[in-house]
């Protein structure tokens, strides 16, 4: 089983469970993303910014990167 990342909301630090819940949801995410589903605000395509804001959180938690504080 993988090591789940060290992720922490508001002060508090997620257990492996509920950081592996964040993992799954973003790895959805980035699934529907690559799907060509277009998010639209107040017609402004969101979907290239989602990908790349996916991406990162998605390397951070696999540890491939890694951000300064």
């Amino acid at each position: 089983m993988q090591d789940e990342a060290a992720i922490t909301v508001n002060g508090t630090r997620l257990t492996d469970s509920e950081s592996r819940v964040i993992r799954l949801a973003m790895a959805s995410f980035a699934d529907i993303l690559a799907n060509e589903i277009v998010l639209k605000n107040d017609g402004i395509a969101l979907t290239d910014q989602y990908r790349t804001d996916v991406a990162l959180v998605r390397a951070l938690i696999d540890g491939r990167a890694q951000r300064s504080q």
